[in-house]
């Protein structure tokens, strides 16, 4: 195997409907901020391995730093807030990934002055502050408050929208107890897992399936009915974008190694095992079951028949 198959598996993810729907909704706040008074931020949260980061640093990567004749052009400037969260040190974290030599150097107030004439000297249209829930000290769960001022502080001062990121109910909290930051922050939204629950969100689950198989380029084995496949990976990896794609791409990895055309059980349950069940403990391993069974999950087994859909449409019971 190459090293750019490697590379391939490893590098690429997947721009499914919702990962686009964010990105218009945060060009939106982008480009309505060019247009009114006060800047039209926005916050974006979700659960561990929802794909946050992977979602915004795309973003960015859609509007490249470049080098003119009058210095270096920003127009999104990605940056991770610091842990522990402090004013001076998220002041200089920001200040050295926009090139300022001095970064870690003056007063505070000096530092926040240098920092907003760089953003406004870059051409900063929007500022992504990934790892927001830094904002909560791990230990004692306060809220940095003094931080959440600043950053009310800055937004205000350089007239730019931010968009913050982090973990599902820490960013809404941080917000919460801030009302003039809260304020600016009007959009909200959330980056949820894939749902089993009904025809819609089986079919978007379906969907991005495909879009995992395209990334690998190895479809998964037709031994097993299309809607048992799609159920057992949902169960091994709650519909989390993070580890569905950890899933995947190591089963394509074994795949390729032992020069298989498609993605066989043997590569999706030693992918579990290595992947996902030290994660999620508590899981069975839905790829040992044959192929011609249906996996049923310990708590399906106290429950009602779930239902669910082949790729045609049809609601079937199982």
């Amino acid at each position: 195997m190459t090293e750019q198959t490697i590379a391939s598996l490893n590098a690429r993810f997947v721009r499914y409907p919702r990962f686009k729907e964010l990105h218009k909704e945060i060009q939106r706040c982008q480009e309505l901020s060019k247009t009114t008074l006060e800047p039209q931020c926005m916050s974006l949260e979700g659960e561990s391995g929802a794909g946050k980061s992977t979602l915004v640093k795309d973003y960015s990567s859609m509007f490249p730093r470049r080098e003119t004749e009058n210095g270096t052009i920003i127009p999104v400037f990605y940056a991770e807030i610091p842990s522990p969260a402090t004013v001076k040190g998220t002041a200089s974290c920001l200040l050295q990934q926009l090139g300022d030599p001095g970064a870690n150097k003056g007063t505070l107030w000096s530092m926040n002055t240098r920092l907003v004439g760089l953003i406004k000297t870059c051409g900063v249209e929007l500022v992504i502050l990934d790892e927001f829930s830094n904002l909560i000290d791990s230990e004692t769960n306060h809220i940095m408050n003094l931080v959440s001022d600043w950053l009310k502080m800055l937004i205000k001062q350089t007239g730019i929208p931010f968009l913050v990121v982090g973990i599902d109910g820490k960013v809404s909290r941080i917000l919460k107890a801030n009302n003039q930051l809260s304020r600016l922050f009007a959009c909200r939204e959330k980056l949820e897992p894939f749902k089993w629950t009904n025809e819609v969100s089986i079919k978007e689950f379906s969907m991005f399936i495909q879009f995992a198989e395209k990334v690998v380029n190895l479809p998964l084995t037709a031994a097993v009915p299309r809607v048992e496949m799609l159920y057992r990976i949902f169960y091994s990896t709650d519909g989390i974008v993070g580890n569905i794609m950890n899933l995947v791409r190591y089963a394509g990895l074994s795949a390729v190694e032992s020069k298989r055309s498609s993605i066989e059980l043997r590569d999706l349950s030693e992918a579990f095992r290595q992947r996902i069940s030290d994660y999620l403990p508590n899981k069975e391993n839905p790829f040992k079951t044959g192929a011609d069974e249906n996996f049923v999950s310990p708590t399906e087994k106290a429950e009602m028949p779930k239902k669910r859909i082949d790729i045609s449409g049809t609601l079937t019971t199982r």
